[in-house]
This record gives C-alpha cells, sequence and structure tokens, in this order.
C-alpha cells in the first residue's frame, strides 16, 4: 500500500458541504454527475488525498459504516486555527493528544466529525513505542 487514497462522505447538502470543505482548502478535483445532474464531487487535500463527497437527500445523520473519523495533517496548527476563526468555522481548543501530538476536532455540516493534527519531534506516530489512552 502506498498511502490512504480517500475517505467518501454522504452529505445531506452538496453545495453546502463543497463550500465548508472548500473554506478548508479543499479544491474540486472533478464532479459526479447523473443524467447531467452533480451529486458528487472529488475534493483534493493535497497531492494524491482526496475527501469524495455524494449526496443523499433521505440522509438524516452521518450513515454509520464503521468510520469513526479521518484526519487530516497540518504543519502549523495554530495558522489553521487562526484561519477556520477569521472565517467562522468551529472546532475544539487545541490539545496535545496522549500521543503527543497536537490536535483540535471540527463537524462538517452534516456532522462528520474529523481531527486536524500536528505532528511534534515526540510524537509517537513518528518514534513509535506505546501509550496509555486518555479517553
Amino acid at each position: 500500500m502506498l498511502s490512504l487514497a480517500h475517505v467518501c462522505l454522504n452529505v445531506n447538502n452538496l453545495e453546502r458541504s463543497m463550500e465548508y470543505y472548500q473554506k478548508l482548502g479543499f479544491h474540486s478535483k472533478f464532479k459526479f454527475t447523473r443524467n447531467g445532474m452533480n451529486f458528487g464531487n472529488y475534493l483534493q487535500i493535497c497531492d494524491g488525498n482526496y475527501i469524495e463527497l455524494f449526496e443523499n437527500l433521505d440522509m438524516v445523520a452521518p450513515v454509520n459504516t464503521g468510520l469513526v473519523h479521518f484526519c487530516l495533517e497540518n504543519d502549523d496548527i495554530d495558522e489553521l486555527i487562526k484561519k477556520l476563526d477569521s472565517q467562522g468555522i468551529s472546532h475544539t481548543d487545541k490539545k496535545l493528544g496522549c500521543d503527543h501530538t497536537w490536535q483540535i476536532w471540527l463537524t462538517d455540516p452534516d456532522g462528520n466529525t474529523f481531527e486536524v493534527h500536528q505532528y511534534t519531534a515526540e510524537s509517537l506516530q513518528k518514534l513509535g513505542g506505546e501509550v496509555e489512552a486518555d479517553w
């Protein structure tokens, strides 16, 4: 395996979700149409990494597929927080996780929660090891 290619989310309103994720800096790579009508979009996070959105008008809450969350890496979480605040995008306070990685959490318009984190020199993702979970 090379990398995680994409995460797919069902959304209730494609236009609203596109606007939200584009505020985070994602760019539309291509659209899915059916009978000429747009019902999905592939959003590029960075080279080779995407979020795929499909409109599901019958959706009341996120579909439970076993997916707990997805996480996006950022190299300057403090700058990201300033950007999110300036655009009115809600997020949790920054915290140092038990894996020694800075993190914040966001919730998209359809209730899909996701993490954004920044590695530190002590991050276990870099060093390996074992950690006692604090949640």
